[in-house]
């Protein structure tokens, strides 16, 4: 019997990206969607792009309604997930994934980095999501500090486009403000700090983490510059092919990864450079896609003990 899915908070960027991956996924149905604002509404008038694929209603956030399908995906602003969670609980929801940041560091959940906690995701009924910065700087990072190759502090520059922000319009993330404008922001205090720090906890010493998020006039997309000081023996290039072996949606780049073949996709483009004992790593993926909605489909494949890739091994729209 096909699982079938819903999606709070629909409308916004996350959540249509999740509405827009389940409508073509073989294995689930998006079964149901809700929305604050836009209850009563076709999915399809409030998000033209899911026009004539789709003709479900968006109906209002209802407990007890949604404890009727098998796994519930919250796509809703940072805050509102935790008060929401409790009443899905208490309703009996089978799955919930969070991809806000209020559950990422709670022990009761796993976190789903999907290459780096796959065993613990099988059949997982609780999971957080990472953010988009935290899953395209840990994936550059986790491979040496499981293999304790670091040998101290890491220095991070990612830039990250305007979606990262929401769909609502604010100062310093609306658009007219980003346009062919370049800045940082969050200078060593971003939010996402706090889950990488526990996440790579687990896997050995968590290092000492310099970050610096870089806003940049794009749409969608994160590039991340890792520098990570390592032992000259170290050989990074084969640490990290190694680590993603077995994993397709991790791809290698010998020059740099460009977003242009990430966009819209489940993808993680790396490339690795070494100059004496420094090595620094570049990683591209879409915030949106593998730094959000795409990862939040490769852990519910794992949930339902299906291969992680499944239903999300698609090309960009390019050029």
């Amino acid at each position: 019997m096909t699982p079938r899915i819903a999606v709070v908070g629909a409308t916004g960027y996350v959540g249509s990206e999740l509405c827009r991956w389940l409508l073509e996924h073989p294995q689930f149905e998006l079964a149901a969607v809700t929305s604050h604002t836009h209850a009563g509404k076709h999915l399809g008038e409030v998000v033209p792009g899911l026009f004539g694929l789709t003709d479900l209603i968006l109906e209002p956030f209802d407990p007890r309604e949604l404890s009727a399908f098998d796994a519930v995906l919250l796509a809703t602003p940072h805050g509102i997930s935790a008060e929401y969670v409790p009443a899905l609980e208490a309703a009996h929801v089978p799955r919930i994934l969070e991809l806000s940041s209020d559950h990422r560091t709670d022990p009761a959940w796993v976190y789903g980095l999907a290459e780096w906690n796959e065993s613990a995701l099988l059949g997982a009924t609780r999971i957080a999501v990472p953010g988009c910065f935290a899953t395209a700087v840990q994936l550059a990072v986790a491979p040496f500090v499981a293999a304790d190759a670091v040998q101290g502090p890491i220095c991070i520059a990612a830039a990250t486009g305007s979606t990262g922000s929401g769909a609502a319009p604010v100062a310093g993330t609306h658009h007219p403000e980003r346009f062919v404008n370049f800045k940082a922001y969050k200078v060593f205090t971003h939010q996402h700090l706090k889950e990488m720090h526990a996440f790579l906890g687990i896997l050995g010493t968590a290092p000492q983490l310099h970050f610096v998020p870089l806003s940049a006039p794009l749409d969608r997309g994160i590039f991340a510059t890792v520098f990570i000081p390592t032992d000259e023996r170290t050989d990074p290039n084969g640490l990290l092919r190694a680590a993603y072996a077995d994993r397709p949606l991790i791809r290698f780049r010998e020059d740099s990864p460009e977003l242009r073949h990430v966009r819209g996709t489940a993808f993680a483009d790396i490339s690795v450079h070494r100059e004496g004992a420094m090595t620094t790593v570049l990683v591209a993926i879409d915030n949106l896609g593998k730094g959000a909605a795409a990862q939040a489909i490769q852990c519910l494949n794992l949930s339902f003990r299906l291969p992680a890739d499944t239903g999300l091994r698609r090309a960009p729209c390019t050029p």
